[in-house]
């Protein structure tokens, strides 16, 4: 990147070079800037651009009223709500009507479950104006039944000026590099300004860059959105008798939820355990019959001649 800006620079100083040659109408005895004073004095202006001074003026000047007042801090505000409901389609709607009303955009957005099921949730992520974001958290908070909320801040007034110093710092760089360069009376002094030019120019789009991301996050608060689906809202109170009803309900619908699915399990697997009853009952049929097909083997003979299979009758002897 840094040898393209070069080659630009080099051409722009080629495009002018006739121009220069000209105007200076060959002369060697007129009194021209040296490159080694023009890379001196852009290079102190480079290092004034870095530090975030002009001169030593600059950014004290601009820190000495900027942002002081306690009403003009830059904060960040973050915050975070869990929701539930018994009535998802109506509470899901509520929530994003009060975020238009608050000027609010939504960012992103993921769902999951079903309505058969009664298992909904929806997670929001919401970018809120800050002037609005007490407002917006206080109107979801309507829109269901809030289990948790959680904020949090940061005060970036620091940074916030510090951006701001070195940006007007590097701006009066630039606009000092471009005096110059109008009085550069030699093609190396030209290329010399170009090349300290396109490093300011490259921290001024850098600096740029992070006060926009910056100020996004100071305008517009960044809020959460846990929305779920239940059988039974959670109760407010944390009496212990409460908390008891509700460890109860839980189990009690996590019991059936469990027979649901076994149910439903048994179900998928009817067809399945249809075949392997006929299957079986076919084996056993079929064994049967060759049971009873299959010859009966012949009782040995006895001594007595008496094949009956009965057992011998012995005579009493008076």
């Amino acid at each position: 990147m840094k040898h393209n800006k070069h080659w630009l620079a080099a051409a722009l100083a080629a495009a002018l070079f006739a121009g220069l040659f000209t105007g200076c109408g060959g002369s060697s005895g007129a009194t021209a800037t040296s490159a080694a004073a023009v890379q001196e004095t852009a290079g102190s202006a480079m290092e004034d651009a870095a530090n975030g001074t002009d001169g030593g003026a600059g950014a004290a000047d601009l820190d000495s009223g900027a942002l002081t007042p306690q009403d003009s801090r830059k904060i960040i505000y973050n915050a975070t709500l869990w929701l539930e409901t018994k009535q998802f389609d109506q509470a899901s709607a509520d929530l994003l009507e009060a975020a238009s009303q608050a000027g609010a955009y939504v960012q992103s957005s993921e769902s999951s479950g079903s309505a058969e099921q009664g298992n909904r949730s929806v997670y929001y992520t919401l970018r809120v104006p800050a002037e609005n974001y007490s407002e917006f958290l206080n109107a979801a908070a309507q829109a269901a039944n809030l289990i948790r909320r959680s904020e949090s801040s940061q005060d970036v007034t620091a940074e916030y000026v510090d951006l701001e110093a070195r940006l007007a710092s590097l701006e009066q760089q630039r606009q000092r590099l471009d005096e110059l360069a109008a009085q550069a009376e030699s093609l190396e002094d030209l290329l010399a300004i170009e090349s300290q030019r396109s490093e300011v120019q490259y921290q001024i789009e850098s600096y740029t860059g992070q006060m926009n991301v910056l100020q996004d996050q100071i305008s517009y608060s960044t809020v959460d959105v846990y929305l779920d689906e239940v059988t039974e809202l959670t109760p407010q109170s944390t009496s212990f008798v409460s908390r008891v009803g509700s460890a109860f309900r839980g189990s009690w619908n996590g019991f059936v939820s469990v027979v649901q699915e076994l149910v439903i399990g048994l179900i998928y697997l009817l067809p399945f355990l249809v075949v392997a009853a006929v299957v079986i009952a076919l084996v056993v049929l079929l064994a049967r019959r060759a049971a009873k097909k299959r010859p009966q083997p012949v009782p040995p003979k006895r001594p007595d001649g008496d094949n009956s299979g009965q057992p011998p009758k012995y005579t009493q002897l008076k």
